[in-house]
């Protein structure tokens, strides 16, 4: 599947549109009435998960259900799967994803997250998760701290497509009794796993204001001044 995804917003309707193509939703209900007649147990850890992927839903869940019940969930994903064509949904949701990343492979996140080129299902799980997103981020705060009051000048993809060129730095919290002052709550763009991608606010110089950063879109990242001593 050849597509031009211009946009994270583009990825999403495009998945959007594989959904309906493979009826998710009648899926998922399918697959919750099989859970409900199985195990009710099973079916309240699961139900208000937003997981779409019924085997994310069982490592989701593999802390909190016993092994056998695990078997359960395994061997009713097996027999949905013969109606829905489930594996053919996933892969095309994978070239998706990965059509729309290789179009970005250049980016510094790119370069800065991709460690593990052998596409094994530990390396998969694990780019599905958002764990290297999530890393990145924690290393731009604690970046952003160490170098203050110098900042990061930095280019990056919104949601449209379009790049956006600021500049962002440490700013510290602040909290009175009329107004709070202070990072916004981490965000997950998309549908489900293959268009989700972490959404991280920074504080921008240039606007004064705390503004979202799709993490995966960061297209370059360099420091103002010369930090090399740090």
């Amino acid at each position: 599947m050849e597509k031009n995804i211009k946009s994270l917003n583009d990825l999403t309707i495009a998945i959007h549109e594989i959904n309906k193509k493979y009826k998710i939703s009648e899926f998922v209900d399918d697959f919750k009435n099989a859970i409900g007649k199985k195990s009710t147990d099973i079916l309240n850890e699961l139900k208000n998960d937003g997981v779409t992927n019924p085997f994310q839903k069982i490592i989701n869940a593999s802390n909190l259900i016993s092994d056998k019940q695990i078997q359960t969930l395994v061997k009713i994903s097996d027999q949905i799967n013969l109606k829905y064509k489930y594996d053919s949904y996933l892969e095309e949701c994978s070239e998706l994803r990965e059509g729309f990343l290789k179009q970005r492979s250049d980016y510094f996140s790119a370069r800065a997250t991709t460690s593990v080129k052998a596409k094994d299902t530990i390396s998969s799980l694990f780019e599905l998760s958002g764990s290297a997103d999530i890393i990145l981020s924690d290393w731009i705060d604690k970046m952003l701290n160490k170098i203050r009051p110098n900042t990061l000048d930095i280019v990056y993809e919104n949601l449209n497509g379009k790049k956006t060129k600021t500049k962002i730095g440490h700013h510290s919290v602040s909290i009175t009794k009329n107004y709070i002052d202070a990072p916004l709550i981490d965000r997950y763009h998309g549908i489900n796993a293959y268009d989700s991608f972490l959404l991280r606010s920074f504080y921008d110089m240039n606007k004064n204001k705390w503004v979202y950063v799709p993490i995966r879109l960061i297209i370059s990242l360099e420091c103002s001044a010369d930090i090399q001593d740090l």
